[in-house]
C-alpha cells in the first residue's frame, strides 16, 4: 500500500491529511456546483446537433432505425450515443432530461473507476487517495466544460473517456492475472473487457479508434502472450474495417499549415487555465497566447513523463502505466481535433466541449506526478506532497472564483433556449431566439411533427393552456404576492397574425425567488406564455426584497388585435396553479 508515512514530522503528516480532506471537499463541491449548473440551465429544447433525434423521428421513423444508428454524423459513427437519443425520444419524449442525467452518471462512473484504480492498481491510501480522488472529481466536473453538461447530445463526448479508462484497466488486469499460474485462463475475461470497452469508445466518437494502436503497442511493451497481442490486433483491424465501410468523409477545408495545427493543439490543452467567454472565434491574442504557452509546457512535461514508461513497466507500476496510456489517448484526441478543426482558427480550441479531454489530460499529469512523489523513499516525500497539495488547492480556489462565468453563461443559454421553446409553443416566429437552437427554418419545419407527437416543449401541460380561460386554470392571488415590470414590447408579425414579444422582470414575494413562469391573457383567455431567468440587474435600493439578478423574463402572446388589452401574470406557485397579476398593456396601433 502507498500511504504517506508519518516519518519526517507529525506536523507535516497532519498538514497533508488536513489538506487532503480540503481537496476532497473541493472535488465534491465541484460536483454539487455542476449539478446546480445543469438544473438552472435545463431546457427541454435540443440545441444545434441535438436536433438529429427529432429529425430522425420526423423524416425517417422506426423502419430506418438501424440505418440511422450506423450513418456517420459529422464524420463520427455515434452508434451508442444515438441509442441514448433513441431512449430519450421513445421513453422521455425528447425532453433532454434523460440525456443530461446520463451525462452526469457517466462522469460519476468515470470518477468511481479512476478512484477504484488508484486504490487497487496504485495501492493509494489515506491522504494520497483523498488528494487524488478530490483532484479527479474536480477535473471531471469542472464547470468550464459546461457545454458537455447542458447539451443532451454530449454523451458522445464523455463516453470515450470512460470507455478508454475501462479498456486500459482491463488490459492491465489481464497482465496482472496472466502472470499467475492459476489465473491464466480466468485472465481472458479482462482481455475481453478491454476489447469490449474499446469497441464502445470506437462507436461513440471517432477518437475511439485511437485505442486500438494504443492497446496493441501496450500489449507488445508489456510482453503479453502472442495470442493476446494477435487478439487485440485482429479486433482492431476488424473494428476499423467495419467502421470505414461505406464511410462518408466530411468535405473539409484545405489543411492548415503545421504551425497553425501546433498552435491549435497547444491552445486546446492550455485553455484550461485561461477564463474565456462563449465567443471563442473572436478571442484576442492576449487570451490565446498564454493558453498556447501553458499548453506547450504541459506537452513538454508529458513528453518527459512518457520517457519513464519503460521504468513503470519494469517496476510493475500499474496505475502509472494506466495514466500514461490515458495521456496518450488525450494527446491523440487533441491532435485529431487540431488536424480537423484548426481551419476555424485557434480560438475554436477554447470551445467548452473540448475541456472534457483537456481536463482529463491535466488530471492524469497531476496524478502521475503524485505517483512519482510516492516513490521517493526519503524524508522529503511529505514535503513534496504538501507542496503539491498547496498548489492543487490554490488552482481549485482560483477556479472557484472563475466559476461564476461558466455558470452565468450556461444559465443565459438555457434561458434563451427556454424562451425559444415558448415562442414555438405560442406559434410566434421570433427568429432571434430560434438562433439559440439551430437554423430557424430548420426548427420551424419540425414544429408540426413535434406538436402532433408531443415531443420536447410540447410534451408538458403548457401547450394545453392556450385558449383556456385564465380563471379555470389558475387561482388568482393578491397583487402583493409578486412584483415586477414590463420594460418593452415588440411587435412580431407574420402573414396571418400580429404577435408580441414582452420583456421585463418579475419576483415572487411570497417565496422570495423568481416566479416559475408567466401566463398572458387577453380578455380573460390565456393567449401567451413566458419564461423567467434572464440576467436583469435590479436596483436593491428600490427593490430590497429582490435577491437575484436572474429575474428577467421574455413572454409571447399571439394574434393580438390592435385594440386588445393584454394582462401579464406571474405563476407564483406552479404546483398550486396560482397566478399573480403583474401588469396590463395596451398594444399600440
Amino acid at each position: 500500500m502507498l500511504e504517506i508515512p508519518s516519518a519526517g514530522g507529525g506536523v507535516l503528516s497532519l498538514a497533508t491529511n488536513t489538506l487532503s480532506y480540503l481537496i476532497l471537499a473541493c472535488g465534491i463541491a465541484t460536483i454539487v456546483v455542476t449539478a446546480y449548473l445543469v438544473l438552472v440551465s435545463y431546457s427541454k429544447l435540443p440545441a444545434w446537433d441535438g436536433w438529429i433525434q427529432i429529425d430522425f423521428a420526423a423524416s425517417e421513423g422506426p423502419s430506418h432505425t438501424l440505418d440511422w444508428l450506423w450513418h456517420p454524423d459529422n464524420g463520427h459513427r455515434m452508434v451508442i450515443p444515438n441509442l441514448f437519443l433513441l431512449a430519450d425520444l421513445r421513453w422521455f419524449h425528447a425532453t433532454q432530461a434523460f440525456l443530461l442525467a446520463s451525462i452526469f452518471v457517466i462522469q460519476l462512473l468515470h470518477l468511481w473507476l479512476l478512484g477504484w484504480s488508484m486504490r487497487v492498481l496504485g495501492e493509494w491510501r489515506g491522504a494520497l487517495w483523498r488528494t487524488g480522488f478530490g483532484l479527479t472529481a474536480f477535473c471531471l466536473f469542472c464547470p468550464s466544460q459546461r457545454g458537455n453538461f447542458v447539451w443532451g447530445i454530449a454523451t458522445c463526448f464523455v463516453l470515450p473517456g470512460l470507455f478508454a479508462t475501462l479498456s486500459f484497466i482491463g488490459l492491465l488486469l489481464y497482465w496482472m492475472r496472466s502472470r499467475e499460474y492459476y489465473g491464466r485462463w480466468a485472465s481472458w475475461k479482462y482481455l475481453v473487457l478491454s476489447i469490449a470497452a474499446a469497441l464502445g469508445a470506437t462507436y461513440s466518437l471517432s477518437n475511439g479508434n485511437l485505442l486500438w494502436p494504443l492497446l496493441v503497442a501496450a500489449a507488445l511493451l508489456l510482453r503479453l502472450r502472442i495470442a493476446a497481442v494477435l487478439t487485440l490486433a485482429v479486433s482492431g483491424i476488424v473494428s476499423t474495417t467495419v467502421y470505414l465501410y461505406n464511410y462518408i468523409r466530411l468535405s473539409s477545408a484545405p489543411l492548415e499549415m503545421p504551425v497553425t495545427v501546433c498552435k491549435y493543439l497547444a491552445a486546446y490543452f492550455g485553455s484550461s487555465f485561461v477564463p474565456t467567454t462563449d465567443d471563442v472565434l473572436h478571442l484576442s491574442q492576449s487570451t490565446i497566447r498564454p493558453a498556447e504557452l501553458v499548453g506547450i509546457a504541459g506537452l513538454l512535461v508529458f513528453s518527459l513523463l512518457l520517457m519513464r514508461l519503460p521504468s513503470y513497466i519494469r517496476s510493475r507500476r500499474f496505475f502509472s502505466i494506466q495514466l500514461v496510456l490515458t495521456l496518450l489517448f488525450c494527446v491523440g484526441t487533441g491532435v485529431l481535433t487540431a488536424w480537423g478543426r484548426s481551419s476555424f482558427g485557434v480560438g475554436h480550441a477554447f470551445s467548452s466541449r473540448y475541456q472534457t479531454v483537456a481536463l482529463v489530460f491535466w488530471c492524469c499529469m497531476a496524478l502521475l506526478l503524485l505517483c512519482e512523489i510516492t516513490f521517493w523513499r526519503s524524508r522529503g516525500q511529505n514535503v513534496a506532497l504538501l507542496s503539491s497539495q498547496v498548489l492543487l488547492l490554490g488552482i481549485m480556489l482560483v477556479a472557484a472564483y472563475w466559476a461564476r462565468t461558466p455558470l452565468t453563461m450556461a444559465r443565459f443559454g438555457g434561458f434563451h433556449l427556454n424562451a425559444a421553446g415558448v415562442a414555438l409553443i405560442t406559434d410566434v416566429p421570433d427568429v432571434d431566439e430560434f438562433y439559440w437552437t439551430d437554423y430557424p427554418n430548420h426548427v420551424l419545419s419540425l414544429v408540426p411533427y413535434m406538436r402532433s407527437a408531443r415531443l420536447s416543449v410540447f410534451s408538458g401541460s403548457e401547450p394545453d393552456l392556450l385558449g383556456e380561460p385564465l380563471s379555470s386554470e389558475f387561482n388568482l392571488t393578491s397583487t402583493k404576492d409578486c412584483t415586477g415590470k414590463v420594460e418593452s414590447t415588440t411587435v412580431i408579425a407574420n402573414d396571418s397574425q400580429r404577435s408580441l414579444r414582452i420583456k421585463g422582470w418579475a419576483w415572487d414575494n411570497k417565496d422570495g425567488r423568481p416566479p416559475a413562469e408567466l401566463v398572458i391573457a387577453t380578455d380573460g383567455i390565456i393567449t401567451g406564455l413566458g419564461v423567467v431567468g434572464d440576467f436583469r440587474p435590479i436596483n436593491r435600493e428600490t427593490n430590497p426584497a429582490v435577491t437575484s439578478n436572474f429575474s428577467g423574463f421574455i413572454g409571447y402572446v399571439r394574434d393580438v388585435q390592435k385594440s386588445s388589452t393584454v394582462e401579464v401574470y406571474a405563476v407564483t406557485r406552479k404546483g398550486k396553479k396560482s397566478a399573480c397579476y403583474l401588469a396590463t398593456l395596451v398594444p399600440s396601433p
